[in-house]
């Protein structure tokens, strides 16, 4: 049980990277400017639950489909990381607002329509985009039921923490500043990088077992 405990954690904090609602917060002020208090509650809820949804489709249908296309967990976990990589390049050069596929404006200022209180593009693609479906995608193989915790948690405790994340910055909008969430994307992006090598090596080491030691 600890050692389920153990995966549970690492993979919600992998997760949480990957899919960053911190640093989707700018996004998010934008995007529900115009609203009044209790509708920023309820759009905060609403991207919560979008992104859960979206993160739990990918992980019990994701595979499947991929497996009609006869690709394997091993394929998918050394793309998945791949594309976790470039996420978390992108994230300490300052470009994951780009690399999510919503270039900035001009003036640095995210590209989302103010006032457009959608949950396209903020809740998919922007949080739960590519590199998290990868990630998810890959690591939702599961043989007892008591698996399913360490497959399904980690997605409910992101998506909460997406809801926390856009509530409290609902109450605290004055208060934050640009170069806060710089600096917590940065030694984020640092971080998810290492997890990506290591999600590759694991992808790398089921397509050739002679990479395998022993």
């Amino acid at each position: 049980m600890l050692l389920i405990a153990a995966l549970t954690l690492k993979k919600a904090v992998t997760l949480f990277a990957l899919v960053g609602p911190v640093t989707m917060i700018p996004v998010f002020l934008a995007s529900a400017e115009g609203l009044d208090a209790p509708g920023k509650v309820r759009f905060a809820r609403t991207i919560g639950v979008s992104v859960t949804v979206a993160l739990l489709v990918a992980t019990f249908l994701g595979m499947p489909l991929l497996g009609l296309l006869g690709v394997s967990l091993g394929a998918m976990q050394v793309g998945g990381g791949i594309i976790v990589l470039l996420l978390a390049i992108a994230m300490v050069l300052g470009k994951e607002t780009s690399f999510k596929g919503s270039p900035p404006a001009a003036d640095g200022t995210p590209a989302v329509p103010r006032g457009k209180a959608s949950i396209i593009p903020l809740a998919v693609p922007l949080l739960a985009g590519p590199a998290a479906f990868s990630y998810v995608m890959a690591n939702s193989a599961w043989h007892s039921y008591l698996d399913l915790i360490h497959v399904i948690l980690p997605i409910v405790m992101v998506g909460l923490s997406c809801w926390v994340s856009f509530h409290l910055a609902c109450r605290a909008e004055r208060e934050i500043r640009q170069a806060t969430l710089d600096l917590v994307a940065r030694v984020g992006g640092f971080i998810l990088a290492t997890m990506a090598v290591e999600m590759m090596a694991t992808g790398l080491r089921s397509l050739f077992p002679v990479l395998t030691p022993g």
